[in-house]
């Protein structure tokens, strides 16, 4: 094997890693765009707001399992139709509240974080049979999920991370 043999398998590793990140993300919604993490009934989610939220979230509230890229994804999907529902139910949880859980934390908390908490202190106004609508609403919402962060499953209502067809798990590995 010459020298020059590897550096030409790094190339081309490098060169068809590169496109498929490229045919991955013109797969979602029709755009190239690499600041897309979903696109829900026609309602843009940033790349910026999922990992803004993400990284508040976890400063604010330092949960034990911190909350992923693909957790905060799921719950900015969600939060519209939560918020709504709880409004509907004559339940709403306020944005003022919601904001109100960063008050011993020094930055100002982004609207994308301020809906989750929002989202998640609604959703415990919600009944049974509002959570159903919800779970039927989710299974109907017109969507499309930047690969990065996995695919939506309308059965749990979450984003799934998708383990690519190229990763062998340690049980198959021969």
């Amino acid at each position: 094997m010459t020298k020059g043999h590897p550096v030409k398998a790094v190339k081309a590793r490098t060169t068809v890693l590169a496109l498929a990140s490229v045919l991955a993300l013109s797969a979602c919604s029709g755009t190239t765009s690499a600041q897309t993490a979903a696109v829900v009934d026609g309602r843009v989610i940033t790349e910026q707001q999922v990992r803004v939220a993400t990284e508040q979230i976890n400063k604010a509230f330092k949960p034990e399992q911190p909350l992923t890229a693909d957790q905060a994804l799921t719950l900015l999907i969600r939060a519209p139709y939560i918020n709504e529902a709880a409004a509907k139910a004559g339940a709403p949880q306020s944005r003022s509240a919601a904001r109100a859980a960063f008050k011993d934390f020094p930055e100002e908390p982004s609207d994308a974080t301020v809906e989750i908490l929002q989202a998640e202190a609604s959703l415990q106004q919600i009944d049974d049979a509002g959570r159903q609508d919800l779970t039927k609403k989710f299974a109907a919402i017109d969507m499309t999920v930047n690969p990065r962060y996995g695919t939506f499953d309308p059965s749990v209502a979450a984003v799934i991370p998708d383990q690519p067809n190229w990763l062998v798990s340690a049980s198959n590995a021969g």
